[in-house]
């Protein structure tokens, strides 16, 4: 009997010790969050004065393991651990005060390589690359699908996409988010497939499209968004050409 008595009590403090604030409201000590009508929690961790500390566990509603994370309350570093319910690591990367910092790299279920990504204070900041993931689980190929810059979560700069096998397939150049400039297509040969022009968020200028011998196989003219056409089209041509203007500025 004294026996049952003390290990009831054991229990009894051991639930009490979790999920406690302090007078001042802020989360002491372990705590515990379990899902809605589930034994199952949503995490397992423990706060000093309100701030995570140590090793965080994150679970699934089927009780596999999210994410572990490990916290260090001196520097606001944490360390992220991602998982898939397979088990597989998804993603891994840096916190500073709880806000995404630095590289990021994710992996498929299949724990393949998928993409990477820079973040600054919660926010995509610096060179993003996607990767191919092919179907078949044995090919352990890295190949690069697109690399991206971004600066304050909006695209910006230069951007490439490449076919299967390495070969350029796209380059252009983003402003804000939006194309600018010259965007080119190529043939998985090589050869230029389509010159596009965009001013100010719109099309603008000559697009012109090529086949695989290089040989030109069509164009259309953009003046602000709208197509031209017939003698619109040489009437504001010979226009610019008495200015000195160059139908793409």
């Amino acid at each position: 009997m004294k026996l049952l008595t003390v290990v009831f009590l054991f229990m009894s403090v051991g639930l009490i010790a979790q999920n406690l604030t302090d007078t001042k409201g802020r989360k002491q000590g372990e705590w515990v969050k379990y899902y809605e009508n589930s034994n199952v929690p949503v995490y397992k961790g423990q706060f000093i004065n309100d701030q995570p500390t140590g090793k965080f566990v994150y679970y699934y509603p089927s009780s596999k393991i999210m994410a572990v994370v490990n916290h260090n309350p001196t520097t606001g570093r944490s360390e992220s651990y991602m998982y898939h319910e397979n088990k597989k690591l998804m993603a891994f990367g840096i916190y500073i005060n709880q806000k995404k910092d630095s590289v990021w790299t994710h992996y498929g279920p299949s724990e393949r390589l998928s993409f990477k990504e820079t973040y600054k204070e919660d926010v995509l900041n610096g060179k993003k690359t996607i990767y191919y993931v092919p179907e078949d689980p044995g090919d352990k190929r890295v190949e690069v699908a697109q690399e991206l810059n971004f600066e304050n979560g909006r695209l910006n700069g230069e951007a490439k996409e490449y076919f299967p096998g390495g070969a350029l397939k796209k380059e252009c150049v983003y402003n804000n988010g939006v194309y600018e400039g010259i965007v080119k297509h190529y043939h998985p040969t090589g050869g230029v497939a389509l010159i596009e022009r965009w001013k100010n968020r719109q099309k603008h200028g000559w697009w012109f499209n090529y086949n695989n011998q290089g040989k030109e196989t069509g164009r259309t003219y953009y003046y602000n968004g709208k197509v031209l056409e017939g003698e619109f089209l040489k009437r504001h041509l010979a226009r610019l050409k008495e200015q000195g203007i160059n139908p793409n500025e």
